[in-house]
């Protein structure tokens, strides 16, 4: 406890937005995200204007004088597009660095406080990239209703969905381990939840873990998206059903009858959990979009495999933007049953998985990185690199020193990880987090940051 509070000690006030860009890396590929670099010295960023795409990250480098990066949308000189996050970091020798995720398109216009409207800077952020639209861990008290947490009903509260105890786990998912699941049963009430934004560009990958307690025939869907203020035109439709005792998966672009449902060849088993991701590409004619789905049942692969389990499927409907994800519980005569869980929408495939895999090089240090965003509520991405393999533990404390949530305890493969921490059960204020890594030797790497909740 002493060595927890002198690590305390050294930490910072200041509340700074920083973040390790999520990046997967293999023998035959490159990165999914890249890092665009703006120096500070002598009174401009230098470039002074740069484009990038959502899901990649611009870093400050100071070199001298003392400034700032500051882009709040208040500050004269300053813009952000709606639902960025704001930040505003001293650039000094105190302060190197600075890195800001991208994760909203648009323009950001930014300053230098103490030397605007000189020294000031342009981001242009297209949508195309590895932005996450959507994140649902299920992360509530058990028995809670998902309507309780932001998910709307499509015919009243009558069936409600429950939260159920314990979550699903998948290797290497990013979404793996955190919180609780969802229990889809088969009495009909249908629930959507916004996405953070409509997207109609390049393709969306809708990604989450099952577990599949009973099928009927012929089936029936029970997840899918949904137009931004639509109920009613799902696409694509995701199905479970039936086989020979065992398990098929299907998917559809809308109605059974506007294309119809294809099922995957093979069975798989009641009782299992499996990693589903469906990738949808929106394409630039009229009612030509395509659904490919990938039902994993090891490790996520760091590349997105060549050949889908089912697809490419086309169909009849009409195309339109996505902007919600639904979940409904069909009729007792032909829905499942299941757990879900790990539920998101993204732009990359590089966003499901958590870990390195195969490493053109091994990260040369270890490191925890600040929380994203900082001040939260109540979502918040925590990063860490491990250079080596070795048992790791990521626990968040209160301000008395007191542990409130483990995230991590297991051991680990060297690689760049990120961890969702929800802190819905929490009252406002001031908590820690402290990672703890020993490696095979017994040497331990430890470090503390603070993070900032308010409601």
């Amino acid at each position: 406890m002493n060595l927890f509070y002198s690590l305390l000690n050294k930490i910072s006030p200041a509340i700074k937005i920083l973040i390790v860009s999520f990046i997967i890396l293999s023998f035959n590929s490159t990165a999914k995200s890249t890092t665009t670099t703006i120096t500070v010295q002598s009174n401009f960023f230098s470039p002074s204007n740069v484009s990038v795409s959502v899901g990649d990250t611009v870093k400050w480098q100071w070199l001298n004088g003392s400034h700032t990066t500051t882009c709040d949308g208040v500050f004269s000189g300053t813009t952000l597009p709606p639902g960025a996050a704001p930040w505003n970091s001293p650039m000094n020798s105190g302060s190197t660095v600075f890195i800001y995720p991208v994760t909203v398109p648009g323009t950001y216009n930014y300053v230098c406080l103490p030397h605007s409207p000189g020294m000031a800077g342009t981001i242009v952020a297209s949508s195309s990239g590895g932005g996450i639209l959507f994140t649902e861990n299920f992360d509530y008290p058990a028995g809670d209703s998902i309507g309780a947490h932001g998910w709307n009903w499509n015919t009243g509260t009558t069936n409600t969905i429950f939260v159920k105890s314990p979550g699903l786990t998948f290797p290497n998912y990013s979404l793996s381990g955190i919180g609780n699941a969802c229990h889809l049963r088969n009495n009909g009430n249908d629930t959507y939840k916004q996405m953070a934004s409509a997207d109609s560009t390049g393709s969306l990958y809708l990604s989450f873990m099952v577990k599949v307690d009973s099928a009927r025939l012929p089936g029936d869907y029970f997840i899918a998206l949904l137009p931004a203020t639509s109920t009613t035109l799902y696409t694509p439709r995701f199905y479970a059903k039936d086989s020979l005792g065992g398990l098929a998966f299907g998917v559809s672009k809308s109605t059974a009858g506007a294309g119809g449902i294809t099922y995957t060849s093979g069975n798989y088993s009641l009782g299992t959990t499996y990693l589903i991701v469906i990738k949808y590409t929106f394409n630039p004619g009229t009612n030509d979009d395509a659904i490919n789905v990938f039902v994993l049942s090891a490790a996520v692969p760091s590349v997105e495999p060549a050949t889908p389990t089912i697809g490419p499927v086309t169909g009849t409907a009409t195309d339109n933007a996505i902007g919600r994800v639904a979940l409904r519980q069909g009729s007792a005569a032909n829905a499942p049953t299941l757990d879900i869980d790990g539920i998101q929408v993204s732009k990359s495939w590089s966003s499901i998985t958590t870990s390195i895999g195969n490493l053109t090089s091994v990260p040369e240090r270890f490191t925890l990185s600040q929380n994203y965003p900082n001040p939260f509520n109540p979502n918040t991405t925590i990063s860490f690199i491990l250079k080596e393999r070795g048992f790791a533990d990521l626990t968040v404390y209160n301000s008395l020193g007191m542990k409130v949530e483990n995230l991590i305890s297991e051991n680990m493969i060297q690689g760049i990880y990120n961890f969702n921490f929800n802190g819905s059960n929490l009252n406002s204020g001031v908590y820690f987090y402290k990672l703890t890594f020993t490696n095979s030797k017994g040497i331990e790497f430890i470090d503390t940051k603070k993070l900032i909740l308010v409601k």
